[in-house]
């Protein structure tokens, strides 16, 4: 991911937020910017989400094409989820106080499994878990 990876994404995050069908306004708090780990892996040449100079596919990035970044293309990646991810299931209302938290929770989640795609790791990350009974 460079530098000029962040127009492309920008144009896709743009997309992403086009008017859609209404739909039930949900209080859950989906993916997002944040904290990242200070030491990415180091990442190869080119990636199988690169289609073409300048062009990827969304849903096949994986977390080592994101980690592999430099910070600023992987903070602008990260917002571009969020929005992305956050559209794609309809969700309408954000917590932006959990923002930082969660793209933390997915930044982890990449660094552990570097080889799933950043879709993935943003379902795994924030997927809701099940409840622990008291008694």
């Amino acid at each position: 991911m460079k530098t000029r990876l962040v127009p492309v994404l920008m144009v896709l995050w743009l997309a992403s937020c086009a008017p859609q069908a209404q739909q039930p306004v949900q209080t859950a708090a989906p993916p997002p910017p944040a904290t990242v780990p200070a030491s990415p892996p180091p990442s190869t040449a080119s990636s199988e989400a690169q289609i073409a100079p300048g062009l990827w596919e969304v849903e096949r990035v994986r977390c080592s094409d994101l980690l592999g970044a430099d910070d600023d293309d992987r903070a602008a990646a990260a917002m571009f989820y969020y929005g992305y991810l956050a559209a794609k299931a309809g969700i309408h209302v954000i917590d932006v106080g959990k923002i930082d938290q969660n793209v933390g929770k997915v930044m982890k989640q990449c660094a552990a499994t570097p080889n799933i795609t950043v879709p993935q790791a943003f379902r795994e990350a924030l997927r809701p878990r099940p409840r622990r009974s008291a008694g």
